[in-house]
C-alpha cells in the first residue's frame, strides 16, 4: 500500500524555489511572535491576559497567513482544507491521538514519576484549538509542502519541518529565563513533539486532509494540560 496521498505527491511538484522561500518567512513570523510571547511573560500582565495572548497571537497569525496566501492566489486545498478523505484522516488522528497519550504516560512512568490527570478548563480548551489549528495549517499544510520547492525529498523536508517545529517551542524560555540553552526543554518534551510532527505529518500525507492531524493535535494538547507528574 502506497503510503502517501496521490493528490498530496501530486501538489509537491508544483512548488518552485520561491515557494519554498516562503515558507521560510512564515516560519520566520512564528518565530517573531514566540519570542513575542515570551516577552509578554516577562511583562506584569495578568494571567487572564496572558492566556488570551495564547488565543490572539495564533489568531493574528492566521489572519496575516490567510492574507497572504490568498494573495499569493493559491487553493486552500493545498493546505489540507478539504473534505477528501475527512472520515479516515478523523480516524487516523483518533488513533495517534491516542498511542501518543500512551507513549506520553510511559515516558514518564520510566522515569520513575507518579502519573495523574486533571480536567482543563474550557479557556484551555480554546486555546488548546486555536493553537492546533494554527501550527497544522502553517507547519504541516504550508511550510513543510512548500519546503518541497527547495529540497526534492519528503523524508528530507519532514525532518528539517520537525525541527523547525520543535524551535518555536524555545523562545517563551529563553526568553523567560534570560538565556539560550538547548536544554530549556525536557527530554521527555522533546520526544513527544517529535513524535507529533511525525505522527501528525504521515496522517496528512495519507489523507491529504489536514483535520486529522489537527484532530491529533488537540488532544496531545489535552494531555499537555491534564497530566500530572509527581
Amino acid at each position: 500500500m502506497n503510503w502517501v496521498n496521490v493528490q498530496y505527491k501530486s501538489n509537491l511538484r508544483k512548488y518552485e524555489k520561491k515557494d519554498g522561500m516562503k515558507a521560510l518567512v512564515t516560519y520566520c513570523l512564528i518565530m517573531c511572535s514566540a519570542f513575542f510571547q515570551g516577552w509578554l511573560y516577562t511583562t506584569n500582565a495578568n494571567v487572564f491576559v496572558l492566556n488570551l495572548s495564547q488565543i490572539l497571537i495564533p489568531l493574528v497569525l492566521i489572519a496575516v497567513f490567510f492574507c497572504f496566501f490568498y494573495c499569493s492566489k493559491e487553493n486552500i486545498r493545498s493546505i489540507g482544507i478539504n473534505s477528501d478523505n475527512i472520515k479516515n484522516s478523523i480516524v487516523f488522528g483518533l488513533a495517534g491521538g491516542f498511542v501518543l497519550l500512551a507513549i506520553q504516560t510511559a515516558l514518564y512512568i520510566i522515569q520513575g514519576k507518579s502519573v495523574s490527570f486533571i480536567n482543563p478548563t474550557l479557556l484551555n480548551w480554546v486555546i488548546f484549538l486555536f493553537a492546533a489549528f494554527e501550527e497544522e495549517i502553517l507547519f504541516r499544510g504550508y511550510i513543510q509542502t512548500r519546503l518541497f520547492g527547495l529540497i526534492n525529498g519528503q523524508w528530507i523536508v519532514s525532518i528539517i519541518n520537525s525541527v523547525l517545529f520543535l524551535s518555536i517551542h524555545y523562545p517563551v524560555r529563553w526568553i523567560v529565563s534570560g538565556a539560550i540553552f538547548i536544554n530549556a526543554l525536557s527530554t521527555v518534551y522533546i520526544v513527544s513533539l517529535l513524535v507529533l510532527h511525525f505522527f501528525c505529518d504521515a496522517v496528512y500525507k495519507r489523507t491529504n486532509c489536514l483535520w486529522g492531524a489537527f484532530l491529533l493535535h488537540v488532544i496531545y494538547n489535552a494531555v499537555g494540560a491534564m497530566i500530572q507528574i509527581s
